[in-house]
């Protein structure tokens, strides 16, 4: 995701004033937080599909879909939030601290999705009322009912940055950096075997993503390396499909929340597996489109929503709409 779109954040750095920041809130929590509840809000009227006032065609689709996820009385969605620097080639000021060039968002999005999970349910909304799993901090647990049945929704959540700066990440913490990208790259790839729906959010680094380490930059300069390494080697594309292609079990969903993930990605995904429902994105976004497509798959899916509401749910403001698609999922 280009820089340029990330300028989102320059107009909604006022929700993270001072005082969060006093409260130990990561730069850009608070406006991960605030697009997203303002995404949940769209849903809270959005009715919960019942098979029974489907066509026949339509609820025996809706029914195969969730046969496999549901099986085994569990929901199993892992969110894996890629090495989200924001790349300005300039130093990013925030609450009077200097983060220096290309600070990690995926920190502060850990905690906004957390702080949603735990947040009381208002509406028809799913994506709250959590608790966290005692034994797992970055898990989360509840009952839901889905068609008629009730099951236990576990929604697992990691990121990648050792730091939000990326001069530790690169210095002082560089061996943590190293360990906690090379865990990601496993926790994503277990997930493409394992859960029922995985989403990646973060950079598509043009095709040479998902991505979970520090960005490679131009020797001597604050530019992404894209021509002479992301666009040849293609390292997170390579790794996403040698885990689909090492195992039978395939994820049911594979929502792949970064830019022009439809070009970058869909077609080796669904030559790997063809029977994987995939959301992806149709052009270089703004963080807040991915994002809150993110969420709406999610809760769609704590609903086990149908074709036409799960698809309405990724789409519930304009851009969305003009630029989230899925594939594979109900046809």
């Amino acid at each position: 995701m280009k820089s340029v779109a990330i300028a989102l954040f320059v107009s909604v750095l006022s929700v993270a004033s001072s005082s969060l920041a006093a409260r130990g809130y990561y730069l850009y929590e608070a406006n991960f937080n605030h697009m997203g509840k303002s995404y949940l809000d769209r849903l809270e009227s959005m009715p919960t599909d019942q098979l029974s006032s489907l066509s026949p065609e339509k609820r025996n689709i809706c029914i195969q879909r969730y046969k496999g996820i549901l099986e085994d009385g569990v929901l199993d969605i892992r969110i894996a939030l890629g090495y989200f620097d924001w790349t300005t080639g300039s130093n990013v000021y925030a609450d009077g601290r200097s983060f220096g060039v290309s600070p990690s968002m995926d920190i502060g999005a850990f905690y906004a999705i957390k702080s949603l999970l735990l947040s009381s349910c208002e509406g028809r909304v799913r994506l709250c009322g959590f608790s966290q799993d005692p034994k797992n901090n970055y898990r989360f647990l509840k009952t839901v009912q889905i068609q008629g049945n009730k099951y236990t929704a576990r929604v697992e959540v990691q990121f990648a940055s050792a730091t939000e700066y990326l001069s530790q990440n690169l210095g002082d913490y560089r061996e943590q950096q190293r360990q906690r990208t090379q865990y990601m790259d496993n926790y994503f790839a277990h997930a493409l075997q394992e859960a029922d729906a995985v989403f990646y959010f973060g950079h598509s680094r043009n095709g040479g993503g998902p991505d979970f380490a520090p960005p490679i930059f131009i020797p001597g300069r604050n530019k992404v390396n894209y021509d002479g390494y992301y666009e040849v080697q293609r390292p997170g594309l390579k790794k996403m499909l040698a885990a689909l292609n090492a195992s039978d079990k395939k994820t049911a969903v594979l929502g792949l929340m970064s830019c022009a993930s439809r070009d970058h990605f869909l077609r080796k995904v669904r030559a790997a597996a063809p029977q994987t429902g995939v959301i992806t994105s149709m052009d270089v976004l703004n963080v807040d489109e991915v994002y809150t497509a993110m969420l709406g798959g999610i809760d769609a899916l704590l609903r086990g929503q149908c074709q036409q509401s799960f698809y309405q749910q990724l789409r519930m403001t304009s851009n969305n709409q003009k630029y989230i698609t899925m594939d594979g999922m109900f046809e």
